[in-house]
């Protein structure tokens, strides 16, 4: 009765902590929510998942976009209502206000960080765990991927979850080779940048057939789906999704899913500045940019980068991406770490100037179509700008 009563009453101040940064117009409130149900009731995240049905969703790139999906994709093919959050808080304050939402749906989508998944697969106890990708990020946090892809190795030995994963990445391969259940999808294989040695014995890989192959025996389980080698990170993550919400029951048939696959969502929101729309990626680390610089088409584009909280403070990354698509283009560099990347572009022959502001990049160029590729923290200030909160950071830098 009273381990009842204090959640009741840790999620009741929860709820009341998010309105009023809501409505102080610091923040959308989850975090701070989070905090609060923690504080009161240190055991709230592993209470509020009793008797639910779970999926969690982690990797470098495309969590938010998939976890969104996956919860659109349950509703519409299993008629269950989906708890899940729109704003990507993967940590645990964040997931705490999550399953603290009202109504309490049996089905709940969670976005997890990857150094924050072992704990909260303890905690959560899911049914269906979807692995999208390991690749560098954040090296001040998390250090090279095999770190990440070593943690999720011992985390996971049990046969009590089944993993959805992209087997042509042998980072998550190794991650799940003791787990009981795994659903492995391939593209046929493609070379990962990060990936020169074995994560498991850390001998030299083999990639010579575009696949991986290593004495140790890394790779030698074939994918239970095949699918197409000409989707984009986008569509490959929906391929994954719509395999983990067949699992929790959703009826999806193979033209609907080629329809969901087609429309695979992206981290891509315009924004107006100056009477002008631009079309902006949102890009954390080396693969998300790779992603992003091969969707430019304009001729004008902004880059932004800072170096603040989550963005990680170490930029070293700038220099495993090739920025060759941006020959040609008047490219405008902001943020707060707008030096390194425009010192960064010129040493590959790349006209660049700078600016202190995006409206300022903005207003710089002219009628014509722009790009804008931007680091999580910058994206934040952009959003933050258009909702009229204030951030403490200046604004739309």
């Amino acid at each position: 009765m009273f381990s009842k009563l204090r959640l009741a009453t840790a999620c009741k101040a929860g709820e009341l902590s998010g309105r009023l940064s809501i409505k102080l117009g610091r923040g959308r409130g989850e975090t701070l929510s989070g905090r609060v149900i923690l504080a009161l009731d240190p055991r709230a995240i592993s209470k509020l998942s009793s008797g639910r049905d779970i999926v969690l969703v982690s990797g470098t790139n495309g969590k938010t976009t998939s976890t969104r999906n996956l919860a659109n994709i349950l509703r519409d093919f299993a008629g269950e209502g989906v708890s899940t959050s729109e704003s990507g808080a993967n940590m645990p304050a964040g997931i705490a206000a999550l399953l603290a939402q009202l109504p309490r749906n049996r089905f709940a989508v969670v976005e997890c960080d990857e150094m924050y998944l072992p704990d909260m697969y303890q905690k959560l106890s899911p049914k269906v765990i979807v692995l999208l990708n390991l690749s560098r990020d954040q090296l001040h946090r998390t250090g090279e991927v095999r770190k990440v892809s070593n943690l999720w190795h011992q985390a996971f030995t049990n046969d009590d979850v089944t993993f959805v994963i992209d087997r042509d990445d042998p980072f998550l391969e190794h991650a799940v080779s003791q787990a009981g259940h795994v659903i492995r999808v391939s593209f046929s294989g493609r070379r990962h940048p990060d990936a020169a040695t074995c994560p498991n014995c850390a001998a030299i890989l083999d990639w010579s057939t575009g696949d991986y192959a290593c004495a140790c025996g890394l790779g030698t389980k074939l994918p239970d789906v095949r699918s197409d080698k000409r989707l984009d990170g986008p569509q490959r993550n929906t391929v994954l999704v719509i395999e983990a919400a067949r699992l929790m029951g959703a009826e999806i048939l193979a033209d609907e899913a080629t329809d969901l696959i087609s429309k695979a969502p992206d981290r891509i929101h315009s924004f107006s500045a100056g009477g002008k729309v631009i079309p902006t990626h949102l890009a954390k680390n080396p693969e998300s940019w790779r992603q992003a610089l091969g969707d430019v088409l304009a001729d004008q584009v902004v880059l932004s980068v800072n170096a603040r909280g989550i963005d990680g403070r170490d930029t070293s990354w700038l220099w495993d991406i090739d920025y060759a698509k941006l020959r040609g283009k008047r490219v405008i560099c902001t943020g707060e770490r707008r030096l390194d990347v425009a010192y960064r572009l010129s040493v590959q022959g790349i006209e660049v100037s700078v600016a202190s502001s995006f409206a300022q990049a903005v207003a710089e160029f002219t009628s014509e179509p722009i790009q804008a590729i931007v680091s999580y923290t910058a994206y934040q200030d952009l959003l933050a700008a258009e909702l009229g909160i204030t951030t403490g950071n200046g604004g739309a830098q």
